[in-house]
Protein backbone atom coordinates (compact mmCIF):
# COMPACT_ATOMS: atom_id res chain seq x y z
CA UNK A 1 0.00 0.00 0.00
CA UNK A 2 1.03 3.21 -0.70
CA UNK A 3 0.90 5.97 1.47
CA UNK A 4 -1.21 9.33 0.69
CA UNK A 5 -1.15 11.98 3.24
CA UNK A 6 1.13 14.22 2.02
CA UNK A 7 -1.92 16.90 1.21
CA UNK A 8 -1.54 17.14 -2.33
CA UNK A 9 -1.36 14.90 -5.13
CA UNK A 10 1.70 15.57 -6.87
CA UNK A 11 3.83 15.61 -3.27
CA UNK A 12 2.13 12.12 -2.65
CA UNK A 13 3.66 10.93 -6.02
CA UNK A 14 7.41 13.26 -5.41
CA UNK A 15 6.92 10.87 -1.78
CA UNK A 16 7.20 7.52 -3.77
CA UNK A 17 11.14 7.42 -3.28
CA UNK A 18 11.63 7.37 0.37
CA UNK A 19 14.49 9.16 1.89
CA UNK A 20 14.48 11.20 -1.42
CA UNK A 21 17.02 13.45 0.27
CA UNK A 22 19.15 10.74 1.98
CA UNK A 23 22.99 9.32 -0.04
CA UNK A 24 20.62 5.84 -0.18
CA UNK A 25 16.89 6.73 -1.52
CA UNK A 26 14.74 3.77 -1.51
CA UNK A 27 12.33 3.12 -4.40
CA UNK A 28 8.69 2.31 -4.41
CA UNK A 29 7.83 2.34 -8.29
CA UNK A 30 10.11 -0.61 -9.84
CA UNK A 31 8.28 -1.13 -12.94
CA UNK A 32 5.47 -0.05 -15.17
CA UNK A 33 3.43 -2.08 -12.74
CA UNK A 34 4.04 -0.09 -9.89
CA UNK A 35 3.63 2.75 -11.57
CA UNK A 36 -0.01 1.31 -12.60
CA UNK A 37 -0.83 0.46 -9.09
CA UNK A 38 -0.31 4.16 -7.44
CA UNK A 39 -2.71 5.46 -9.93
CA UNK A 40 -4.59 2.87 -8.56
CA UNK A 41 -4.55 3.40 -5.34
CA UNK A 42 -4.27 6.78 -5.80
CA UNK A 43 -8.08 7.09 -7.62
CA UNK A 44 -6.51 8.15 -11.04
CA UNK A 45 -7.71 5.44 -12.97
CA UNK A 46 -10.30 2.51 -12.51
CA UNK A 47 -9.47 -1.57 -11.99
CA UNK A 48 -10.36 -1.97 -15.69
CA UNK A 49 -8.06 0.78 -16.85
CA UNK A 50 -5.38 -0.89 -14.69
CA UNK A 51 -5.80 -4.23 -16.35
CA UNK A 52 -5.34 -2.70 -19.58
CA UNK A 53 -2.13 -0.70 -19.07
CA UNK A 54 -1.02 -4.18 -17.15
CA UNK A 55 -2.07 -6.02 -20.60
CA UNK A 56 0.13 -3.89 -22.28
CA UNK A 57 3.11 -3.51 -20.25
CA UNK A 58 3.03 -7.68 -20.83
CA UNK A 59 2.33 -7.14 -24.66
CA UNK A 60 5.04 -4.10 -25.40
CA UNK A 61 7.50 -3.92 -22.29
CA UNK A 62 9.96 -1.54 -24.32
CA UNK A 63 7.37 1.04 -24.48
CA UNK A 64 6.28 1.03 -20.94
CA UNK A 65 9.58 0.61 -20.08
CA UNK A 66 10.03 3.38 -21.50
CA UNK A 67 7.17 5.32 -20.23
CA UNK A 68 8.15 4.08 -16.73
CA UNK A 69 11.29 5.70 -17.39
CA UNK A 70 9.75 9.49 -18.30
CA UNK A 71 7.57 8.83 -15.26
CA UNK A 72 10.03 9.03 -12.78
CA UNK A 73 11.78 11.77 -14.33
CA UNK A 74 8.70 13.71 -13.88
CA UNK A 75 8.52 12.69 -10.42
CA UNK A 76 12.60 13.51 -9.74
CA UNK A 77 12.28 16.79 -11.42
CA UNK A 78 8.84 17.28 -8.71
CA UNK A 79 10.44 16.71 -5.98
CA UNK A 80 13.34 19.02 -6.64
CA UNK A 81 11.18 21.78 -7.66
CA UNK A 82 9.37 21.53 -4.48
CA UNK A 83 12.08 21.37 -2.25
CA UNK A 84 14.02 24.06 -3.57
CA UNK A 85 11.08 25.72 -3.22
CA UNK A 86 10.76 24.55 0.36
CA UNK A 87 14.26 25.43 1.03
CA UNK A 88 14.15 29.11 -0.72
CA UNK A 89 16.71 27.66 -3.58
CA UNK A 90 16.05 28.47 -6.98
CA UNK A 91 13.89 26.21 -8.37
CA UNK A 92 15.55 24.07 -12.06
CA UNK A 93 14.60 25.65 -14.94
CA UNK A 94 15.04 22.27 -16.91
CA UNK A 95 12.76 20.69 -14.04
CA UNK A 96 10.13 23.47 -14.60
CA UNK A 97 10.20 23.11 -18.41
CA UNK A 98 9.77 19.20 -17.78
CA UNK A 99 6.60 19.81 -15.65
CA UNK A 100 5.38 22.35 -17.89
CA UNK A 101 5.12 20.52 -20.43
CA UNK A 102 3.18 17.62 -19.35
CA UNK A 103 1.42 20.07 -17.24
CA UNK A 104 0.08 21.47 -20.71
CA UNK A 105 -0.64 18.00 -22.59
CA UNK A 106 -3.15 17.97 -19.34
CA UNK A 107 -4.59 21.11 -19.42
CA UNK A 108 -4.88 20.88 -23.28
CA UNK A 109 -7.08 17.29 -23.03
CA UNK A 110 -9.15 18.75 -19.91
CA UNK A 111 -13.16 18.99 -21.02
CA UNK A 112 -15.98 20.63 -19.08
CA UNK A 113 -18.29 17.97 -17.60
CA UNK A 114 -21.71 18.46 -16.02
CA UNK A 115 -21.69 16.77 -12.42
CA UNK A 116 -24.65 17.36 -9.71
CA UNK A 117 -25.63 20.55 -11.85
CA UNK A 118 -22.07 21.70 -11.29
CA UNK A 119 -19.53 22.50 -14.33
CA UNK A 120 -16.03 20.88 -13.56
CA UNK A 121 -12.78 20.62 -15.88
CA UNK A 122 -12.19 17.36 -16.22
CA UNK A 123 -9.90 14.92 -18.27
CA UNK A 124 -11.34 12.50 -20.81
CA UNK A 125 -12.11 8.98 -19.96
CA UNK A 126 -10.32 7.56 -23.37
CA UNK A 127 -6.77 8.28 -22.66
CA UNK A 128 -4.44 5.77 -22.84
CA UNK A 129 -1.00 4.80 -21.08
CA UNK A 130 0.50 6.75 -18.23
CA UNK A 131 -0.97 10.07 -19.64
CA UNK A 132 -3.92 8.82 -17.03
CA UNK A 133 -1.96 9.11 -13.94
CA UNK A 134 1.02 11.75 -14.97
CA UNK A 135 -1.23 14.44 -16.21
CA UNK A 136 -3.63 14.80 -12.78
CA UNK A 137 -0.41 15.01 -11.43
CA UNK A 138 1.22 17.93 -13.05
CA UNK A 139 -1.76 19.49 -12.99
CA UNK A 140 -1.71 19.01 -9.21
CA UNK A 141 1.73 20.26 -9.44
CA UNK A 142 1.13 23.14 -11.42
CA UNK A 143 -2.06 24.17 -9.59
CA UNK A 144 0.52 23.70 -5.70
CA UNK A 145 3.21 26.18 -6.98
CA UNK A 146 1.40 28.13 -8.22
CA UNK A 147 -1.30 28.50 -4.79
CA UNK A 148 -0.91 30.50 -1.36
CA UNK A 149 -0.72 26.62 -0.14
CA UNK A 150 2.79 26.99 -1.64
CA UNK A 151 3.93 28.99 1.21
CA UNK A 152 2.76 25.85 3.49
CA UNK A 153 5.28 22.90 2.01
CA UNK A 154 7.40 21.36 4.38
CA UNK A 155 9.84 19.00 4.37
CA UNK A 156 10.80 16.61 7.05
CA UNK A 157 13.62 18.10 8.72
CA UNK A 158 15.23 14.71 9.97
CA UNK A 159 18.88 14.65 9.72
CA UNK A 160 19.38 11.41 7.83
CA UNK A 161 17.35 12.55 4.59
CA UNK A 162 13.89 11.57 5.35
CA UNK A 163 13.03 14.21 2.52
CA UNK A 164 9.50 13.49 2.78
CA UNK A 165 7.30 16.66 1.55
CA UNK A 166 3.61 17.76 2.98
CA UNK A 167 1.78 20.09 3.48
CA UNK A 168 1.84 21.46 7.08
CA UNK A 169 -1.66 21.72 7.94
CA UNK A 170 -1.18 22.41 11.41
CA UNK A 171 -2.94 26.02 12.83
CA UNK A 172 0.49 27.92 13.97
CA UNK A 173 1.99 26.41 10.96
CA UNK A 174 4.93 24.07 13.16
CA UNK A 175 4.89 20.88 11.85
CA UNK A 176 8.34 20.22 11.14
CA UNK A 177 8.52 16.41 10.47
CA UNK A 178 6.60 13.27 8.03
CA UNK A 179 4.67 12.14 11.58
CA UNK A 180 5.92 12.31 15.35
CA UNK A 181 5.70 8.76 15.10
CA UNK A 182 8.65 8.06 13.05
CA UNK A 183 11.23 11.30 12.88
CA UNK A 184 9.69 13.10 14.80
CA UNK A 185 10.15 11.04 18.16
CA UNK A 186 13.71 10.42 17.20
CA UNK A 187 14.31 14.07 17.06
CA UNK A 188 12.29 14.38 20.27
CA UNK A 189 14.60 11.27 22.04
CA UNK A 190 17.87 13.36 20.38
CA UNK A 191 17.21 16.63 22.32
CA UNK A 192 16.26 14.97 25.36
CA UNK A 193 19.38 12.54 25.59
CA UNK A 194 21.29 15.95 24.92
CA UNK A 195 19.34 17.74 27.52
CA UNK A 196 20.93 14.73 30.45
CA UNK A 197 23.91 15.04 29.04
CA UNK A 198 23.95 18.52 29.75
CA UNK A 199 22.87 18.04 32.96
Amino acid sequence: MYEFDAGDLSLDFANTNNWHASPAPQEDLHSYTDLVEWGLQAGLISPEVAVKLNQKAEQHPEDTADTYEFAIGVREAIYRIFSNHYAGKPIPEPDLALLNSVACQAMAHLQLTLQGGKVHWQLPANLEGADFILWPVARAAADLLTSDTSLRIRQCEDDRGCGYLFIDQTKNHSRRWCSMESCGNRAKARRHYARVQVG
